[in-house]
């Protein structure tokens, strides 16, 4: 929505307004933007993790968004949603826009594919590479997660639709940055403003959530009571800083494949009485295991409990 009727009221009761003003008025509403894909645009986002462990309250603490967008550099962020990209972002910017500036809400933009992202910007890195740049994404990730969000937060995949409205938005001049009345006037009539509105509700407690492992047992030579037994285990979740953007490769899709590779390989193993160990082993993928193990706990007091 590119004309904005707030401001421009506004207009009238801080700037004196003579009756030329009011004649160029029509001419400047129509040399407005004529791009018809900018009037609404509707595009997928990802919302920060949000969770209480062990009293301490993690990421973003509210869901709501109904405000107008500034980009980071802007000076008025005050209950505005800021909309900038991942590479332009640092922890001391965010810190500054939430808790100095405060800001309403946060949109982070994403590059389709990070390791092409990291690539085009080596020479603005002065040389250092796609693995240093990995690593300082990483590091924001983790510090992100570490700051106190009362805010939402979220993230979406730049497209270039996305693109043509960030640029949009960069280079607005809207009334709180406009250095003269006439300024102001031609910001609100011939550039493009934009309202971000998330249609969801406020977020609420989950309380007993359930918490799914798997587990798989191969009953070694003699009586499976009085073995031994061998827990192999590695939990099968990823994290990141919004649920749904974790794909955990390393951590910890490996570990999962490894499991899996030593259950095969001992099956066969044991399904030759020659070759059975007198161990019984028992292979488990434990779930919630960056939210201190949980799965893992509980599996252990529910045998401890209740064993075999």
């Amino acid at each position: 929505m590119w004309e904005n009727v707030p401001d421009f009221l506004e207009l009238f009761r801080n700037f004196p307004v003579s009756i030329s003003v009011l004649f160029v008025v029509p001419v400047v509403l129509l040399s407005g933007p004529s791009s018809t894909v900018m009037a609404a645009h509707e595009f997928p986002v990802f919302r920060m993790q949000q969770y209480d462990l062990h009293q301490t309250q993690v990421g973003s603490r509210s869901s709501l968004v109904n405000m107008e967008a500034r980009p980071l550099t802007s000076d008025m962020l005050t209950r505005r949603c800021v909309v900038t990209r991942l590479s332009d972002l640092t922890i001391e910017r965010f810190k500054e826009a939430v808790q100095t500036l405060g800001a309403g809400a946060i949109l982070i933009l994403l590059p389709k594919n990070t390791s092409i992202a990291a690539l085009e910007q080596k020479e603005k890195s002065r040389g250092i590479g796609e693995i240093v740049l990995s690593k300082e994404w990483q590091q924001l990730e983790r510090d992100l997660l570490t700051v106190e969000v009362p805010i939402a937060v979220y993230f979406a995949y730049e497209d270039k639709e996305l693109t043509e409205i960030y640029k949009d938005i960069e280079t607005a001049v809207t009334s709180d940055q406009a250095g003269s009345a006439f300024e102001a006037l031609l910001g609100v009539t011939s550039t493009s403003g934009y309202q971000m509105v998330v249609n969801v509700g406020e977020t609420k407690q989950i309380k007993d959530m359930a918490i799914t492992s798997l587990q798989g047992k191969l009953v070694g030579r003699g009586i499976d009571e009085q073995l031994p037994t061998i827990a192999i285990v590695t939990h099968y979740d990823a994290f990141g800083i919004a649920p749904s953007l974790s794909f955990g490769a390393d951590d910890n899709g490996s570990g999962v494949v490894a499991l899996l590779e030593l259950a095969r390989l001992f099956s066969r193993l044991y399904s030759d009485s020659r070759m059975q160990a007198r161990y019984n082993l028992v292979f488990f993928l434990s779930g919630a295991g960056k939210f201190n193990y949980q799965g893992t706990k509980k599996w252990l007091e529910d045998n401890l409990d209740n064993p075999g």
